[in-house]
């Protein structure tokens, strides 16, 4: 960084010397002198010598004064135009890795972290606006016998159709989180418990319906979800543990059936 504001960037030593050296208005008189170009040459101080020299009106400079200032001024100009560029370079740098910090490399859904940050800010906006949502807590069934029978690459695909279909399948507010192995999150927020319930259950019906072709085979995903309201001033943490204690229970009264693989 500290290249990009030294000024003049390119120019020899000799410039410089000139500049430190050269008196305001052509004058030799001290009274009437600029005063020396500041040992800092950064952009700042570049500037700030340009304006002091510019201060009486340039008609005032000599030629070779005029020219010293307006190279200065190119060289200025150059070297902004190259730091907003890096600045622009590493805003984008942070803001990949910030999306990097909170998605699932796998999928490409929220991962746990992205989820607590996307929640936390839904129950503030549900506390402000009073609005409520609905929480989908989904775990697979049966998902250890599928990478020990047919690899763990084949596990991943399950995993990214799981993400593909539940995607697919919200509206563009609403969100969706793997937060573990085989766990995911729905957040089907600005709706109510009636209309939420409603999407929460077609999205059980089309993962307990979906197969994945996998080397010739379908193998069959089976899911246990739990759903959970939430409106203005709930807690994250109590939400997504009710959630969970729904989820299993549903898993409890249907015994974990994957059904078989065709």
């Amino acid at each position: 960084m500290n290249n990009v504001l030294r000024f003049p960037m390119n120019a020899p030593t000799n410039i410089l010397d000139m500049l430190k050296a050269k008196p305001k208005n052509g004058s030799s008189d001290a009274g009437q002198s600029a005063g020396a170009y500041p040992a800092d040459d950064s952009l700042l101080a570049t500037l700030s010598f340009v304006r002091e020299c510019l201060h009486g009106g340039k008609d005032g400079l000599d030629a070779q004064t005029q020219h010293l200032c307006l190279e200065a001024i190119e060289s200025a100009l150059t070297s902004a135009i190259s730091l907003e560029r890096t600045v622009l370079n590493q805003t984008l740098y942070i803001e990949d890795m910030a999306r990097l910090a909170c998605t699932d490399p796998l999928t490409g859904a929220y991962n746990r972290r992205g989820f607590e940050q996307e929640f936390h800010r839904t129950l503030a906006a549900a506390t402000r606006y009073e609005e409520t949502g609905v929480l989908v807590y989904v775990d697979l069934d049966g998902f250890k016998p599928i990478n020990d029978t047919y690899g763990h690459a084949a596990g991943d695909q399950v995993l990214i159709e799981v993400t593909r279909v539940l995607h697919e399948n919200i509206r563009p507010q609403d969100m969706v989180a793997r937060i573990g192995g085989d766990e995911f999150t729905v957040l089907l927020t600005r709706t109510d418990w009636e209309n939420g319930l409603a999407r929460a259950e077609y999205l059980k019906h089309l993962l307990n319906t979906l197969y994945v072709r996998w080397n010739g085979k379908n193998i069959a995903v089976r899911a246990s979800l739990g759903f959970q309201r939430y409106g203005a001033s709930d807690d994250a943490d109590l939400l997504l543990k009710k959630a969970d204690s729904a989820m299993y229970e549903a898993k409890r009264l249907h015994c974990g059936s994957r059904g078989a693989d065709i």
